[in-house]
């Protein structure tokens, strides 16, 4: 009988832990376990972010061109396809303060009317896509914009600015209709022209662009509908505005 052959260790493969029983306690050791360590890449799996302007080399000896970033893409709104309640967003310019009460009283939760005084349209187009929700389903929004901005800048300028507001809302399932300008009384006969030739482009141009189109008339002509200044509506021009909007939105919701 030949006793089996043990292996000699050297401290370095010595792993050491205690064992410890009821009646005493000892130190053993035993060699390492085998295992294998994966290995970490260490290289950087991700790129540099781009600088807003790329950096070209200039003319040798002169200092680096910077060429200008591109124009930035128009922001597109998403909304809901699930079924609930549908929002109403009423957005515009001065002409819709005092407003909110007619408008808003059926459903305050889901009712919201923005005004925005002294601003144009592509002001409203910005704000927009802040006040649509991606959750909502088939919101309803209504604009009311423009008269800051008949008599400071040209048509083309105007018309521009709602082509802007078009690309924003076009195809992201938000029902779109847009109040025509209201034709008010006055001896400026080169503002009221201006006025009818807008409020004729935009019937048009919604309904290329399948936007529901209001138009207000000649109701805001009447006696007493405008303030004194000439510009805002007067108290009862208000409320006349405000249920005006308000009959309109029940139209559309049912």
């Amino acid at each position: 009988y030949s006793a089996p052959e043990i292996p000699v260790l050297s401290p370095k493969t010595l792993r050491f832990f205690w064992v410890e029983t009821d009646t005493y306690s000892a130190l053993w050791a035993s060699p390492p376990r085998s295992c294998s360590v994966p290995q970490v890449p260490l290289r950087n799996r991700f790129e540099a972010l781009e600088p807003e302007g790329e950096v070209c080399a200039g003319v040798e000896g002169g200092p680096p061109v910077r060429v200008p970033r591109g124009k930035r893409s128009t922001p597109r709104l998403k909304t809901s396809y699930t079924r609930k309640d549908r929002r109403v967003v009423v957005i515009g310019d001065s002409l819709l303060q005092g407003t909110e009460g007619p408008i808003c009283r059926p459903d305050p939760t889901r009712r919201e009317v923005c005004c925005l005084p002294g601003a144009r349209v592509k002001d409203v187009a910005r704000r927009i896509p802040r006040l649509i929700c991606p959750s909502d389903y088939y919101p309803l929004l209504i604009v009311q914009a423009g008269s800051e901005e008949v008599g400071k800048i040209s048509l083309k300028a105007i018309k521009d600015d709602f082509r802007q507001l078009g690309r924003v809302v076009e195809g992201t399932g938000v029902q779109v209709v847009i109040t025509s300008l209201p034709s008010v009384a006055g001896n400026d006969s080169g503002m009221s022209l201006k006025t009818h030739l807008l409020n004729k482009w935009l019937r048009s141009w919604c309904k290329r662009r399948s936007f529901g189109f209001f138009d207000h008339g000649a109701i805001y002509s009447a006696p007493g509908m405008m303030a004194a200044d000439g510009c805002s509506l007067s108290s009862r021009g208000k409320r006349v505005l405000a249920e005006e909007l308000a009959g309109l939105i029940d139209r559309c919701l049912n």
